[in-house]
Order: structure tokens, then sequence, then C-alpha cells
């Protein structure tokens, strides 16, 4: 009998082993069909994250015309977002390549100098001969290393300039598809999110609490940092460009980049640029630098972070750190905003389990252990 029932339950097994593996292909040719579109998808996700709160607020200005509403929101977001950083990465590649063939022909010609001239800047009198004295002995390793250091950082800077100019019709696909993208996203995003939900393996009132962590600790890494960082680099390239620095643009996008480091951050940059004016002698350039970097580029992180945060969760500075880095290397200047993303993720995922597994299960065992 028992014999006759497991030969009846084998092809019953076989079926349901067949009909997972047919599952798990269907699933696996439907990822291979949007993968060739990942990008524009993923920018899409991340723009209308990024400007959901403020299409919320013009869709109850067009009362029940949602199409209306997404339609204009795509549009302010190609003209004063897109649009404008595609000017932005035009400018700093040529930045990068320009300061990059100026270094790579000094070093040629051998005229590459990195002090400054001792007339043009008495100051640097008392260390000038000690430094060029250390330079000649050193001069070979000075020379490789700045030469090594500039071609690493141009390189990457200007593949991904490349990468975004190299194929203008596969650009314009690809922003086509953005676009579009977050039209749909835009106006028929809840009802995506409804049936997200629905997937989730978790009780209705779980699946809403789940959904909620990730959208705080996603809130807080976009606005609370990312758009800080962003706020802080653009008023970076405004003050070194009214300063007359070579590439402000360059070491705008540095110095938003650097806010994501904990108590130094952006006074990397501006603190030595502000050295740098004093030790020549600009001083009113420098009191300046100083003063609108502490008093403004500064206090951004004091009042829009909290501002943007509003004491939702966030991710600490370290694991932010490396999500950014980690980023970058994976995605180039995606990455600046996946990376958090992704380890965000990350994080709502396992804080998920923590609240809805581990924390149900001690309440479960406890009262059988007393």
């Amino acid at each position: 009998m028992m014999d006759g029932a497991y030969e009846q339950q084998k092809p019953a097994k076989l079926v349901v082993v067949l009909g997972i593996a047919m599952a798990l292909a269907v699933l696996a040719l439907g990822v291979l069909i949007f993968w060739p579109f990942i990008m524009p998808i993923i920018w899409a996700g991340i723009l209308t994250l990024f400007f959901f709160p403020i299409y919320t607020r013009m869709r109850n200005w067009f009362k029940t015309y949602d199409s209306i509403a997404a339609l204009v929101m795509c549009l302010l977001i190609i003209l004063f977002l897109i649009i404008p950083m595609l000017v932005l990465m035009t400018a700093m590649t040529a930045e990068v390549i320009r300061i990059y063939n100026e270094i790579q022909i000094g070093v040629e010609n051998g005229d590459f100098n990195i002090m400054p001239h001792i007339k043009q800047h008495p100051y640097l009198n008392r260390y000038a001969d000690l430094a060029q004295d250390w330079i000649a002995r050193h001069n070979e390793t000075v020379v490789s290393f700045i030469n090594d250091a500039t071609k690493k950082v141009s390189e990457f800077f200007i593949s991904q300039g490349k990468a975004v100019f190299k194929n203008i019709a596969s650009l314009a696909l690809s922003a086509a598809l953005m676009v579009i993208t977050m039209f749909y996203m835009f106006r028929d995003g809840e009802k995506f999110l409804s049936v997200l939900k629905d997937l989730m393996p978790f009780k209705h009132n779980e699946a809403n609490a789940f959904m909620k962590t990730i959208y705080d600790v996603l809130f807080a890494t976009l606005y609370g940092n990312i758009m800080t960082g962003l706020i802080q680099g653009a008023l970076g390239v405004m003050i070194l460009w009214l300063l007359d620095f070579t590439a402000p643009i360059f070491w705008g996008v540095v110095l938003g980049i650097t806010t994501f480091i904990p108590l130094i951050g952006s006074a990397l940059v501006w603190g030595p640029a502000a050295l740098y004016l004093f030790l020549v002698g600009e001083y009113a350039k420098a009191v300046i630098l100083i003063t609108f970097s502490a008093i403004v580029i500064t206090k951004v992180d004091l009042f829009l972070r909290p501002l943007f945060i509003s004491g939702k969760t966030s991710l600490h500075s370290l694991v932010l750190i490396f999500a950014v880095l980690g980023g970058m290397k994976l995605f180039g200047f995606l990455g600046l905003i996946t990376g958090p993303l992704i380890i965000a993720l990350c994080i709502s995922i396992l804080e998920g389990y923590r609240i809805h597994y581990l924390t149900e299960a001690t309440l479960i065992a406890e009262p059988s252990d007393k």
C-alpha cells in the first residue's frame, strides 16, 4: 500500500519540479528581455522617487487629470535637470581632458614644475629652495606619482564622458525610454506599488510596514545625503568659478563627493584652496572662500540635511562612504545614487527580517520557556 502511494506521488513531484523549472525559465527570459533597458529604467525609478512628492502636489492641482500632471512633471525634469546635467557633464569632461593634456605636455617637454614662480609669489620664498631641492632629488618619483594619479583620475572622468557621448543615437533612445518610463511611474506608480505588496510573502499590515521601512531609508538617503551633496557641489562650483580657479566644475564635483566623508567633508577641497590663496598673496580671495565655505557650504549639512530627513532612518556615514565609492566603481556616475540606494534596500530587507521574523520568533518562544 505504501509503495503504491509512493509510486503515485513520484509523477506529482516530477510535475511540480518541471513546473518550477519552467516558471524560472520564463522569469529568466523576462529578465533578459528587460536587461538591455535596465539603465533607463533605474534612472527613471530614481528620478520618480526623487520628485514623487512634488508630483503628488501637482496632481492635486490637476485633480483627476493624472496623465497631464505626469506629463508636465516629465517636461519639467527634462528642462531643469536632464539638459543642465548633460551640459555640466560635457563641460566637466572638457575640463578634465584639458588639464590632463597640459600635464602630459609639460611632463613630455620637461618643463613641468609644481612650484609657483618665486617672484610672482614672494611669500613662498622661505620654503621654495628647500622644496625645489627635495623635488630635484626625487624628481622622477614626484613627476611619476603626479602623472599616474592624474592619469587615473582623468581616465575615470574621460571614460564616463565618452560612455555618454560616444553614441548619440543610443543616448537619445535611452533618454526617450527613461522619460516614457517616468511618465508611467508617476501616473501608475501607486498601482505598481500595490501589485508589489500583493506579491510579497507577508500579511497586508506587514507588507505596509516593510514598504514604509524601505521608503524611510531611501527617502533619507536620497534627500538627506545625496541632495545635500549635490547642493554643496553646486555651491562649490559657483564660488570657485567666481574666484577664477582652474577647472571649477571638476573641483566642485570633487567637493560634492567629499561631503560624504564625515567630520572633514568639503574642507578637503576648500581648505587647501584657501591655503594656496594665502600663500600666493590673494588674501581677499582667501577670506572670501573661507567665509563662504564656512558659513554657506558647511552649514548646508546643519540646516538642509535635517530638513530632508525629518527624523527618518538614514545610512551611517561610514556605510554611506563605501556605498558611494563602491557604487561609482560598479556603475560610474550612476553609482553615486544607485550605490546608497542598493545598500539602503539591503538594510531595509534586513530590518524587515529582524522585525517580522526574529522578533516574532522570540515572542513565540518566550511563553514556552516559562
